[in-house]
Order: C-alpha cells, then structure tokens, then sequence
C-alpha cells in the first residue's frame, strides 16, 4: 500500500503536471463553428457562431490557446437585440479597455456589443445604418488603425447583382445615436469593394475578412471556396488602405491554407482568424470538420494551426498556415509556447446542484419567456409547452451539443401526464425536421415509451413499449457509435432493454439535413398543441465521452 502511495505522490508532483509537447486538434470540438479570436495580455478570449441556438455566440478564455473555458454567451438576455437571433460569423477585438463583438444578424444586419469583462454582462446592440438596396452583409469584423481610426471590413452579396462575394471595408463611427427606433453607429467616407477573391477556385464566394497591421503593412485574411470542401484562407496587403482595389498586392502563396484535395481527417478548412502571442509566436483559428464514411454530424468544429512568415520571390513577407508540414492543420501538432494551462472539465453527470443551468445548455430559438424551466431541489424541472419538438420555432428543449463521434447519454425523469397529448423525454438531432426521440407517455393508467425517427420523410414511430409507472421514474440511455444510436429504457435500477434497434444517425448530418449547425442531444417536453400546467422534473442528465473518438 505504501509503495502505490509514492508512486501516486511521485505522479502528481512530476508527471501530473508535466508541459506536454503536443496538442490535439480540434481545440473546441461539435458545433463551434467561424471562431474569432484576440488577446489581451496573456489572456486569450474566442467567440463562435450560434446561429439560431440561444443563448448566443458562447464565449471562451485560455491562457495557453489549447485549453478553453467558456465563461458566458455574448448574446445572453432577451431584448439584447431587435429581432429573434440568428447569428453568423462574430468577430472579437479589443481596443482601449473594451470588448467588442460584431456580428451579422441575419437578415442582412450588423451589430456590434461591447463589455469591459468578457465575461459579461454586454450591452445592447448597437446597429449600422446599411440599407439593405445597398448591400446585403455578412461576416462584419472591427479594424483600429494606429490613428484610432476605426474600420469595417465585410461583404456583400448582392454586388453587381452576381453570387460572387465582394470584400469590402470603410471607416465607421461607432458612437451610437437613436435612429430609426434603435441605436445606430454610422458609416464614414467611401466604401471600397476589395476583392472578390484571390482566384484560387471557380467559385471564389470571398467572405470572413479580417484586417491587420504588421510592421507597418496592412493585412487582408478573406475565406473563399464557400464554406465546405473547397473552402480556403488567402491574404492580400497594402500599405495604404485608401489604395483601389487594384493596387492590393496577393499573397503568391494563397491558399495559404485549405484540405481541399488533400488526404486529411480534417476536411473544409477555412473562416480564420489569427493571433500574435506575447512570446511573437503567430497562430490561426478556423473551422474544419470531422467527417465519418463522408458525413459529420458534430457540425463545423474550431481547429488551431501554426502560422510561420514565408518571403516570396519580390522579397514580401506573408503568413502561411503550417508551411513545414504540407500547409495542413494536424490532429496533433506540437503546441504554443506557453505555459500548459487546463481548466477544470464538465462533471459527467449534471445532478443540476446549482440555481442556473451550466452555460453548455442552448435551446433551439430564443424562447418567449423564461417561466417555463427552473431548477429546485436538485432538479431540472420543465413546463410543457404546446409546441411540438418537430415544430419549426421555439419548444421546450433543453441540450447540449454532440462533441463526440463515441458518448453515451442518460437521464432519468420523474413525469406524471394528465393527458395522452403529454410527454417528455430524451431527443438527439440537428433540427425540428432531423432527429430521434424517446418520448413517455400516458394512455390511460398504463405508460408507454416510444421511439420517434424524424427525417425530411416525416415522423415515424419506430416502436412503442410499455413499461412501468412505479413512482412515475423513467430512465433513457443513448449509446452513440459513429452512425449507430441505440436508445434503452430502463425498467429496474441498474437493467436496461433496448427500444427499437440501432438506428441511423445520418439524418442529422450536415449533407442531409442541410444548415450550418451541430447536433444536439437533452431533455424535452411537449403538450403537442394544447395548453397544459403539467411539469416533469429531470434528477440528472449525464453526457459521457468515449476514448475511442
């Protein structure tokens, strides 16, 4: 007993905390997708798109760019913005003591909030004076000079009246006044259109620019390709950002990162930011998937790469994703430069011990109102709502992201229908119209589990069993195995029997559900369409990754 003592105290004190050499990509993995990434001292702050799960637009700190901690969401109490979110492509920058965030809200608009801790609370949105006759943007990001002048850099759709994406950028006064029923910043000056890609690809779709100043030269980071697997990272410069567009030099190098046509597990590269550390190293965050048999269902995950400074042939010096090793973002690479700095990771099982759901909760659209969940006695406790789950807007769903290929899911809940219209359970997709679902319900004294398999073919019923109402506790098991769901229902403590088969999890994929999203899997309750005071109460809810992922 003594000698297995040391050699615990021995690991700990030299091996527990060793600096490892490597890291394993991705370093945010499921839907967190179009990162955006700054620095403030040695402190490192990462936001993603959210689309239209809410709260919106997580936020994440680090101190080494390997481990990530959320510590909020930017978009995170109703009223925050004018319209229901749907948010695309956040940028985050920091300049004299404040944050800003600026994203598109889709459609057609840009906002931006600011907060002096990122960790919030963040203020209102304030909105730009863009027509949508004029331009119709997406992937806003904020530029300070060395002047204090500020510029947007974004793009447009809708120019010359052709799908091709044009760059563009112009100076902005981001002083809010009241305008059109909101608060407005204001446009300044001329509005330049850059590019409209490097001309790496037939289908450029320039977008998700990015402008820095590095020894007295301005950067242009612009995606291209669209946003699967031909998208791609190219950079352009100038030394005066009043030049015209044709007087912009091009990267000789672009792409400087894409996988297309490239053996990798990593696939769709693209949507970059980059970032200088206090140690002068230069690295790159972008989004790429995981696919399995040609599919992924994780959603567009956020990778890291190296960035090294490679002079052309005209003596120019331009950032190159990964140059010693086939410009190619690994599964493993060797890390940053500084100190190893892990957090402490999610408990498997959330026994729900604290007043305020943990931040890796969404819900699918921004709820109306809030009275309809709560949390007492250690328990999660939702309101049927009428909406049904397969319905388009908001329900009463309560998840969190898929961040494994390989986990196991389990929850047990305590529901008492009054009605046959009643039920709530466990459900596992992308969306209203792709997912599988285990749903309990009542028909008269006798309670039934049912498996529901939801496609864009409609709602089937794979199966439904009865089960016992001892203390009206049911508990569901998932196991997830790449493409193979089979769902349990639990009977006696410790003993579960299969609902159904092994059921295919390829309609939640990205190729046949479409979208920009991840999959999702939680707690669900529904009165499917009538007005109910029923509650159900759920005592855990466990999320448990496999090694083999």
């Amino acid at each position: 007993m003594k000698q297995i003592v040391v050699v615990l105290f021995l690991y700990l004190c030299f091996w527990g905390n060793a600096q490892p050499d490597s890291f394993d990509n991705p370093i945010l993995s499921g839907f967190y997708p179009d990162p955006s990434i700054c620095r403030v001292g040695d402190d490192y702050y990462l936001v993603n798109s959210s689309f239209e799960w809410w709260p919106g637009i997580p936020i994440w700190h680090s101190r080494d760019l390997v481990n990530w901690e959320q510590i909020g969401n930017v978009i995170h109490r109703k009223g925050q913005i004018c319209s229901n979110p749907n948010i695309w492509a956040p940028t985050i920058r920091y300049y004299q003591g404040k944050f800003y965030v600026i994203c598109t809200e889709r459609p057609g608009a840009v906002f931006f909030v600011t907060a002096d801790n990122p960790a919030g609370p963040w203020s209102d949105a304030v909105y730009f004076d863009i027509s949508k006759n004029e331009v119709s943007p997406i992937d806003p990001s904020l530029f300070w000079d060395d002047d204090g002048t500020c510029w947007l850099a974004s793009n447009d759709r809708q120019k010359s009246g052709t799908i091709k994406h044009w760059v563009w950028i112009q100076k902005v006064d981001l002083n809010p006044v009241q305008r059109n029923g909101r608060m407005e910043a204001s446009f300044i000056g001329e509005r330049r259109y850059i590019t409209d890609g490097s001309g790496v690809g037939a289908d450029n779709y320039a977008e998700g620019p990015h402008l820095f100043k590095v020894n007295g030269l301005y950067y242009l980071m612009i995606a291209e390709g669209g946003t699967w697997d031909n998208h791609a990272v190219s950079f352009l410069r100038t030394n005066d950002l009043e030049k015209p567009a044709e007087e912009w030099e091009y990267c000789p190098f672009n792409p400087v990162l894409t996988h297309r046509n490239k053996e990798s597990a990593i696939s769709a590269t693209g949507h970059a930011d980059m970032v200088q550390t206090q140690n002068g190293e230069w690295w790159m965050v972008h989004l790429g998937v995981r696919k399995q048999d040609g599919k992924h269902k994780l959603g567009r995950e956020t990778f890291l790469v190296p960035i090294l400074w490679k002079t052309d042939s005209l003596g120019r010096k331009w950032p190159i994703a990964n140059p010693l090793k086939g410009n190619q973002t690994l599964l493993n690479d060797k890390r940053p430069d500084l100190e190893w700095s892990p957090f402490k990771i999610l408990p498997v099982s959330d026994n729900f011990e604290n007043e305020r759901l943990g931040l890796q909760y969404n819900f699918y659209n921004e709820p109306e109102d809030f009275d309809w969940y709560k949390i007492e006695n250690n328990r999660l406790k939702i309101k049927l709502l009428p909406a049904r789950v397969s319905d388009k807007g908001h329900c009463a769903f309560i998840a969190r992201r898929q961040t494994h290929h390989n986990f196991n899911v389990e929850t047990e809940l305590i529901f008492n229908p009054e009605s046959e219209n009643e039920v709530a359970g466990m459900m596992a997709g992308i969306k209203n119209t792709n997912h599988i679902r285990v749903e309990i319900s009542k028909l008269g004294d006798e309670a039934f589990a049912s498996l529901v398999y939801v496609s864009v073919n409609g709602e089937k019923r794979v199966i439904r069993k009865r089960i016992p109402t001892a203390n009206s506790k049911y508990s569901i098991h998932l196991e997830a195995r790449g493409w193979d769901f089979q769902f349990y229902i639990g009977i006696d403590k410790g003993q579960w029997l299969k609902l159904g088969g092994v059921q295919d999890a390829r309609i939640m994929s990205s190729e046949i559900a479409k979208g920009f999203t991840g999959s999702y899997v939680g707690m669900f309750a529904s009165s499917n369409g009538k007005h109910s005071d029923t509650w159900c109460e759920f005592d855990y809810f466990k999320y448990e990754p496999l090694q083999s992922n």
